[in-house]
């Protein structure tokens, strides 16, 4: 099986979930260095974690022992430091959003098959169990016909988080890209890819950035509609983050921390309620079992694991329709 010796582009908020990855999976995976422009900080985790600080990120590049480069820089820097590790024939981890544009993720994976080597994206919620059960039930038919689609998410951020690369749109791409992204990832994954009918864009807390923190959107499924409210403006604390699908055999909502709960769920039918139970059951005790859980990073260890087990599971493609469909979103911002 391959071994990936890592080295790691960022050392900001982020790290801490790939580094757990990593050192929960040392079969496949090896940290080797390090490169953050802040100094002091890419000092302290080298020395803390006796690994090689890079004097610039050319030399990650250059360096012939690391064959994986794991990218957690700001959203802006993806596209082209993903180009650069590419053609030095380094596969890639990349965090999200991948890149701002779908034809900039399409580029990343001719260059990819140009130079031999494998690029994934860092799609972790969809190993939620929840995600997991409802992808199973409607697979097996059990919600019958959709009728209609609701993603909310009611997130708490301080004014204070945006003074840096998030809070600028041409940094930090945004809202969707940098907070809702693996929720509406988790929409079109389960229900397919809507079009966009309309959105609308407020700033009604962080009034001193180009980023709106509140997005509306309502979608066409074609044989039914959805909307979708992502917020980073409650207060004082995170409110929610749900998913309501309405069928003509039942509902299902998910919520919790991430997508990560069954908070409610109900059939006309009987015999679908012990179905739903079922695969309920099978994959609490099935998926969950295998879930390297550390920190509050539950689900990158496992997928890290998957990137080796079945690659094509998390392969940059994978992140295409959530790209475009953030895209054509904000396409509608005036």
């Amino acid at each position: 099986m391959q071994k990936y010796n890592v080295a790691v582009l960022g050392c900001g908020a982020i790290f801490g979930r790939h580094l757990s990855a990593i050192q929960n999976n040392p079969e496949y995976y090896k940290l080797v260095g390090l490169y953050d422009p802040k100094i002091e900080l890419q000092d302290k985790y080298s020395k803390d974690l006796n690994v090689r600080a890079y004097e610039s990120e050319d030399a990650v590049y250059k360096d012939p022992s690391i064959n994986c480069v794991v990218i957690l820089t700001p959203n802006n820097l993806h596209y082209s430091q993903t180009i650069k590790a590419l053609n030095s024939k380094k596969h890639v981890i990349l965090e999200k959003p991948a890149t701002f544009l779908g034809n900039e993720l399409k580029e990343l994976e001719q260059i990819a098959k140009l130079n031999g080597v494998n690029i994934f994206g860092v799609l972790q919620v969809r190993l939620n169990p929840a995600v997991i059960i409802t992808k199973r039930a409607i697979a097996n038919g059990l919600l019958g016909n959709i009728r209609g689609v609701s993603l909310v998410q009611r997130w708490q951020r301080p004014i204070n988080y945006f003074t840096g690369w998030r809070g600028s749109m041409a940094t930090g791409g945004g809202t969707l890209r940098e907070f809702g992204v693996h929720y509406l990832d988790t929409l079109q994954f389960l229900l397919g890819v809507p079009k966009v009918i309309s959105a609308s864009f407020f700033n009604t807390k962080f009034m001193a950035t180009d980023v709106n923190d509140t997005v509306y959107s309502l979608f066409d499924f074609g044989s039914h509609g959805g909307s979708m409210e992502i917020s980073i403006a409650a207060e004082p604390k995170n409110l929610e983050c749900t998913l309501s699908i309405m069928s003509d055999n039942g509902f299902v909502k998910l919520g919790g921390k991430s997508l990560d709960e069954i908070v409610v769920s109900d059939f006309l039918s009987e015999d679908n309620a012990t179905k739903f139970n079922k695969i309920k059951q099978n994959v609490l005790e099935s998926e969950v079992a295998t879930l390297a859980t550390v920190g509050a990073s539950p689900y990158h260890p496992e997928l890290y694991r998957q990137i080796i087990l079945e690659p094509s599971r998390f392969a940059l493609g994978e992140m295409y329709n959530v790209i475009d469909l953030v895209e054509r979103i904000y396409a509608l911002r005036k």
